[in-house]
Parts: structure tokens; sequence; C-alpha cells
């Protein structure tokens, strides 16, 4: 008799960079990359928007009273509402992959 063939394990090999369209990422994979995307956009965002804000605002009193002025615009607070929630918004789902990364929370 001919014993019964075991079935075949599955080999996982790197994929070629053609290959990389045709990949499917699980979920968590695919947030997992827009939270890095979104990390980059909102550090290039801190150089760009906030720091020349803080340092127009202690120049002089002048400047200070001009920033304030600005910032007294509501599209203005609602742009800068909007950084300040991305921000915490990263930085707690940063603090949630971290625990995932640990396997913490499965």
């Amino acid at each position: 008799m001919s014993e019964p063939s075991a079935k075949k394990r599955p080999e996982y090999r790197n994929i070629h960079v053609s290959q990389i369209l045709k990949y499917s990422l699980p979920l968590a994979g695919k947030l997992s990359i827009l939270h890095r995307i979104s990390g980059a956009l909102l550090f290039l965002a801190l150089p760009v928007i906030l720091l020349p804000l803080f340092d127009k605002s202690i120049t002089s009193e002048y400047s200070f009273a001009e920033m304030k002025h600005l910032v007294d615009s509501p599209l203005v607070k609602l742009v800068l509402l909007g950084l300040i929630w991305s921000y915490l918004h990263h930085f707690c789902a940063g603090m949630r992959y971290l625990a995932l990364d640990l396997h913490m929370g499965r």
C-alpha cells in the first residue's frame, strides 16, 4: 500500500516589486500604512504651518497682536482645530499600534 501524500504546505517568499499591487493586505496592514502616511504629513505640516506662526507671535508685541487678530478668524480657528485634532488622533492611534506590536489587547 502506498501512504497518503501529506498536504503540501504553502511556501511564502518575498514578493517582487511588480507584485505589490496584487498583494492583498489585511485591514490592519492598510490602516498601519495610512497611519504612517498621516504621520509624515503631520510632521511636514509642523514646520510649514505652526512654527512660522509661533515665531511671528513671539517676535514683538505688534506681531503678537497681528497673530492674535489672524487667529480670531473662524476659518483659521477651524484649521488650527483640525491640526490639533489630527495630532491628538494620530498620537492615540500610535499608542494603539504600539500596544498591538507588543501583542497587548488582542
